[in-house]
């Protein structure tokens, strides 16, 4: 029985990245989605030692959430198609920044008991400093707009594309 390669069985997407680009963007969100995976793994193990439990438990959620997510963007990656290789960088960044602030932010909360940007997992902790609270409300709001970004870039690039005539006879 002869195994064909993904490129030989699917289309793949006429993307402007040449073929080790996508190889390596694909290796790279793999990796992170992984680590972030593990991330969340790991962050429960503490539970007893952080003073809000109940956030430590949301960020082992969006560990083991958002690295199953980059781990799904990095096996998609072949199909998606992008106008160049700026459009690529931005997704990827916005993703691997958004993923890691999101899960600090969320230690954070956790460790000194924040409560303005958490109102549910902080529910009856008396809160932490202002500044940081202050912060960790701003960081939360600009990476779950980092995060809508790379969604609707990755939408559009995995559009339905009409093919001209002569490549459809193939």
């Amino acid at each position: 029985m002869k195994i064909e390669s993904i490129e030989n069985t699917y289309h793949l997407s006429q993307t402007s990245l040449t073929k080790n680009q996508v190889q390596e963007y694909r290796r790279t969100y793999l990796w992170h989605g992984f680590f972030l995976f593990v991330l969340g793994c790991i962050i429960p193990m503490f539970i007893d030692l952080y003073t809000n439990p109940r956030a430590a438990l949301s960020a082992h959620t969006l560990g083991i959430m958002m690295g199953t997510f980059l781990i799904c963007v990095g096996l998609a990656f072949p199909y998606i198609e992008f106008a160049g290789k700026w459009l690529a960088d931005w997704a990827f960044w916005l993703l691997v920044v958004s993923s890691y602030s999101g899960i600090t932010i969320q230690v954070m909360a956790a460790v000194f008991g924040l409560i303005k940007t958490f109102a549910i997992t902080g529910k009856g902790f008396p809160g932490g400093p202002e500044w940081m609270e202050i912060s960790v409300d701003i960081t939360a709001k600009v990476i779950s707009s980092f995060t809508l970004v790379a969604c609707f870039i990755i939408l559009y690039g995995l559009r339905q594309v009409k093919f001209d005539s002569l490549s459809s006879k193939e």
